[in-house]
């Protein structure tokens, strides 16, 4: 199973790239839904979504640094966002149906055969709100699950 650092400046977090392919479509609707969504927003957007859908194995990529630097506002709204997706989650909990999961896109084209627990999904999203926090300390690149 391909693995991926989902980093921020200077920190991260390894995640296995289906949950880390999964948490990034989640955000990123959630993110087309804000009302007037800024251009950096939409652009961040559309590379979670690419990020989601093509099948990069051990290279998926949040882009953080490329879309939020070290704009407050902008980490500000990506947590606000991010606490929106651990909700979801939590609604769907303990599994995501495979027929909605695979409704996503994510993976490739590599479809799940069975529903997905989303245990693992709410680690990758807690450890990515961590990360946006600055709560990884520089270089800690353990497992987020």
């Amino acid at each position: 199973m391909a693995t991926s650092n989902m980093y921020y400046r200077d920190s991260g977090f390894w995640v296995r790239d289906f949950q880390a392919e999964i948490w990034l479509y989640l955000l990123a609707q959630e993110a087309r839904a804000v009302a007037d969504t800024p251009a950096w927003l939409a652009c961040a957007c559309d590379d979670w979504e690419i990020q989601a859908s093509v099948g990069f194995v051990g290279c998926v990529s949040s882009c953080l640094d490329e879309h939020l630097g070290t704009d407050p506002d902008r980490v500000a709204l990506v947590l606000h966002l991010s606490e929106r997706v651990l909700q979801k989650l939590l609604a769907w909990a303990p599994a995501i149906p495979k027929d909605l999961v695979n409704s996503f896109g994510t993976a490739g084209d590599e479809p799940f055969f069975m529903d997905q627990p989303t245990e693992p999904l709410l680690a990758c999203g807690r450890a990515f709100i961590s990360l946006l926090r600055g709560e990884l300390p520089p270089g800690h690149d353990s497992w987020a699950c």
